[in-house]
């Protein structure tokens, strides 16, 4: 046997002042389709992206809004980064 490859893709839902989200993490040592074009983080709620792009035409609003993400998503991403290892093996 000979491993050629190997794709690391975890999904950690964390629920986080009563709102649940879902945090994905993929990385490969190679090559893989699933990381072109995106971040090795991602997260979502409610099945769309929590928004962190922050443009020049957004109200002052939109900009709060996208400046709170930022910290949310850094938050949960610190979270499950220190909780990577907790899966428990069911073999």
């Amino acid at each position: 046997m000979k491993l050629k490859q190997i794709i690391l893709n975890k999904t950690f839902i964390v629920e986080y002042k009563g709102k649940e989200y879902c945090v994905d993490y993929l990385n490969s040592d190679k090559h893989t389709l699933g990381l072109l074009n995106r971040d090795i983080w991602e997260v979502t709620r409610n099945g769309e992206n929590v928004n962190i792009y922050l443009f020049n035409n957004h109200s002052r609003k939109e900009k709060k809004e996208v400046k709170k993400n930022i910290i949310l998503i850094k938050k949960l991403i610190s979270f499950c980064v220190k909780n990577f290892n907790d899966y428990k093996f069911n073999l």
